[in-house]
């Protein structure tokens, strides 16, 4: 996000100025340099008040004489045309005027004219290569172009210099991000936070570095202090929620995202890591809700299709988890859904469809793969002993699992339970609990 960059010089523009005309009081005690010189005290008074419009009605009631203030006021209060008038103006007859060249690239800014703006600035560039808002204006236009070599010179151009600028370090801490140089990246944030420890965008960037690293602790400590700089921001919420859910602490990770929910109730992806919650604290019938929920707001969010689906399934609801599991093979082909929305639509008592479905897609599944001798069972249950020998001889524990699996639930269709529980309970010792396969059998055996 870039900060309207009037906020951070008119202060120093004022003050400038100002200091000039005292200058010039010392040297010259004529009564119009002194009356000057107080008008101007007068509008840096109203401007660092925030009346901006005020300062520019006292400017103009007693005629000020500085064309450049002037300029500044009319900016402030979006007079741009005006402004460039006088700052032509100005350049016309000194093309190397530094200052009104800056502030005419700020009425590119404001009108949103990159292309002018960045010609601008280069031309300053060329003239002072030092110039401090001319550096951190062309990095931040390069790191918007993603050209982030050329925006990382321009930072670090500043940031290598002895004083601080907050600005310049938290820029530069976001194109070395971007170039996914996160160790240095993380520098840049830590400075920004040792100078200003009430700088919310730090904390949400440290906290998606250490996110990064698997620091899920740290990042939820960065999230508390960007909530507690700003306690309204809602991304804040989402992305502690997401922090604390991928620490297991499901309760509050909840609290975040229905926090989140009560901002805006169309937030789908917060009711999907709410419903990836609920199942971490084992409330599947609020899990199936929110991913009903969330796909009814957002009908192509693809990953939730499986979740879902899954949910669909162990709540017995056959139709609904079928059509589910078929849009997710109709994405990836993946056979294990092939399979799961075969055995739901046996269980929907769909069993011709079942077949269909079976018969025109499993030989999209290489031969040589156990699923597809299991898929084959779907429609031929002679082939039971074929597939059974295949499962034996089957040496890769992981797809012996998949394998017990699918003829597991297709047992469960024809209604053998005694066979579905003895492969769900193997399942469950085989050492993989982060595949659907075990969490469906857990499901089974409960």
């Amino acid at each position: 996000m870039i900060k309207n960059i009037f906020k951070i010089i008119i202060g120093f523009s004022l003050i400038f100025i100002i200091q000039g005309c005292a200058t010039k009081a010392t040297v010259d005690k004529t009564s119009e340099l002194d009356q000057e010189d107080k008008l101007v005290e007068r509008v840096a008074i109203e401007a660092e008040s925030g009346n901006m419009d005020k300062a520019l009605q006292i400017y103009e009631e007693e005629n000020g004489k500085d064309p450049l203030l002037y300029a500044i006021l009319l900016i402030k209060n979006q007079r741009l045309d005006d402004a460039e008038a006088i700052l032509s103006k100005i350049i016309e007859e000194d093309d190397s005027n530094v200052t009104a060249l800056y502030y005419t690239s700020l009425i590119y800014n404001n009108r949103g004219d990159l292309k002018n703006e960045k010609k601008v600035l280069e031309k300053i560039a060329s003239l002072d290569p030092d110039n401090v808002d001319t550096n951190i204006s062309l990095g931040r236009i390069y790191a918007r172009e993603k050209s982030y070599n050329k925006a990382e010179s321009y930072f670090k151009k500043v940031v290598s210099s002895n004083s601080y600028i907050e600005d310049a370090v938290l820029g530069y801490g976001m194109v070395l991000l971007s170039q996914k140089k996160s160790k240095e990246a993380l520098e840049q944030f830590n400075t920004v936070i040792e100078n200003n420890p009430d700088n919310m965008f730090a904390y949400v960037k440290r906290a998606q570095i250490k996110s990064g690293n698997d620091d899920f602790k740290g990042a939820e400590e960065d999230l508390d202090e960007a909530i507690r700089v700003d306690s309204d921001n809602v991304w804040n919420y989402l992305d502690r929620g997401r922090a604390r859910l991928y620490r297991s602490r499901y309760g509050a990770a909840v609290e975040d995202f229905t926090k989140v929910l009560s901002y805006d109730d169309s937030f789908f992806i917060a009711y999907i890591h709410r419903a990836q919650a609920n199942e971490g604290m084992k409330k599947d019938d609020l899990a199936l809700l929110d991913y009903k929920k969330a796909l009814e707001i957002r009908g192509d969010y693809k990953r939730g299709f499986i979740p879902y689906a899954l949910q669909l399934y162990r709540s017995n609801q056959w139709n609904e988890a079928a059509i589910y599991f078929i849009k997710a093979y109709n994405i990836d082909k993946s056979p294990e859904y092939l399979l799961l929305g075969a055995a739901s639509l046996i269980s929907a008592g769909e069993k011709e469809m079942a077949k269909k479905l079976i018969r025109e897609n499993m030989n999209r599944i290489p031969k040589e793969d156990l699923l597809f001798h299991v898929s084959r069972l779907y429609i031929d249950p002679h082939y039971e002993t074929m597939v059974l020998n295949k499962l034996r001889e089957e040496t890769d524990s992981f797809e012996k699992v998949k394998g017990m699996f699918y003829i597991a639930i297709y047992y469960d269709t024809l209604g053998k339970n005694i066979l579905s529980e003895k492969y769900y309970s193997e399942i469950l010792e085989s050492g993989f609990p982060e595949t659907l396969e075990y969490r469906v059998a857990n499901w089974k055996v409960q």
